[in-house]
């Protein structure tokens, strides 16, 4: 098991200013890069306080001369929103400067109030736009010369000079559970992420039959897929803060559904907290977040695992504005004894990635 942090980079309220979320940001990254994380991932998301960083690879650049051993993770990087021979350039600018570090990860964008904005449609069409963007990005990255002749995308003979660290295809990794994007991830071995944000992890098992099957197509190991999991993880003794950290973590759910689903209300850029219909109680979701004392949240990630085997944990830490002091003690619980702890019963992960 490998854990990974994940940076939404979230401004819950005008009390919060930019500097404030992204020096925050940053404490984090040193505890990662100091106690054995293994990627740290940043998001994409534009015109809302649910997340301030519109370009992972700017936040990449930025902590690639901050660290040196953490990889660098877009998590993820919206490809219909980009040109993707310019993408390309980007990415291997920010591996040579990182050292090597990238991981690209890959997603086809959910909210429509943010395609709107940038002028494109986000309808039926936007997965193979995304895979078309998906196959210039490895051609312009591992080819000395290519064309490209798509549907969405056409290049005449090209080159790019700005390639990755030995002019190889960084990790890639691709979010969501759209079949062609699940088929692409078996085929090529790619790492997968899911969340089942306040849900409990049984709502997402079956995905796991859906990859075996699709690796089985494609003459993969099952075993082999690697799988990140995204939790919310809020160490504490005190039941009254559990249920603040599952409100919190609550009202982030709460903002992404409202835009996916075309309700969302903005005061400014600050997304007003809209209950959703057939919401889990906040009781519920105490339970089915990772919110409770070590020995509870080393249980919880185990059982995590026996349910879906996955390899790497995208821990999410600061949802809906938790206090940076909470924050760090949940860092500083899950470097000195959760990690340890769960690494010594499943192991670090590096055996999956040497079964590939």
């Amino acid at each position: 098991m490998k854990f990974d942090l994940f940076c939404l980079m979230q401004q819950r309220d005008r009390s919060w200013s930019p500097a404030d979320v992204f020096n925050d940001v940053a404490d984090q990254i040193d505890v990662a890069e100091a106690s054995g994380f293994d990627t740290v991932w940043f998001a994409e998301h534009h015109f809302s306080n649910y997340s301030l960083c519109p370009s992972p690879f700017v936040a990449m650049s930025h902590f690639a001369a901050r660290t040196t051993r953490l990889k660098l993770g877009s998590g993820v990087v919206v490809l219909p929103l980009y040109e993707p021979i310019r993408l390309a350039q980007e990415i291997g600018m920010v591996d040579v400067l990182s050292g090597g570090r990238v991981v690209l990860g890959i997603g086809s964008g959910y909210q429509p109030y943010e395609f709107e904005r940038f002028r494109t449609v986000l309808d039926e069409n936007v997965m193979d736009r995304t895979l078309e963007a998906a196959d210039v990005i490895e051609l312009a990255l591992t080819r000395d010369k290519f064309e490209y002749d798509g549907q969405h995308y056409a290049y005449p003979l090209s080159q790019i000079a700005m390639k990755a660290q030995g002019e190889r295809m960084p990790d890639m990794w691709v979010a969501g559970m759209h079949e062609k994007l699940l088929d692409r991830a078996t085929e090529r071995g790619h790492g997968l992420m899911l969340t089942q944000s306040w849900k409990p992890v049984s709502s997402i098992t079956p995905v796991r039959e859906r990859l075996a099957r699709l690796c089985e197509k494609h003459g993969r190991d099952p075993a082999s897929q690697r799988l990140g999991l995204m939790r919310f993880i809020h160490v504490t003794n005190s039941k009254a803060e559990a249920v603040e950290a599952a409100e919190r973590a609550r009202y982030s759910s709460r903002v992404s559904l409202a835009f996916r689903l075309g309700y969302g209300k903005l005061d400014g850029a600050i997304a007003e907290d809209s209950p959703a219909e057939d919401e889990p109680s906040i009781e519920e979701m105490v339970d089915n977040y990772i919110i409770g004392d070590v020995d509870h949240c080393i249980e919880m990630i185990l059982k995590d695992h026996e349910a879906m085997q996955h390899s790497n944990v995208l821990c999410n830490l600061q949802l809906g504005g938790v206090p940076r002091d909470r924050v760090m003690r949940t860092m500083d619980a899950l470097a000195s004894k959760i990690m340890p702890e769960v690494q010594k019963v499943l192991g670090t992960g590096d055996e999956r990635v040497a079964a590939r």
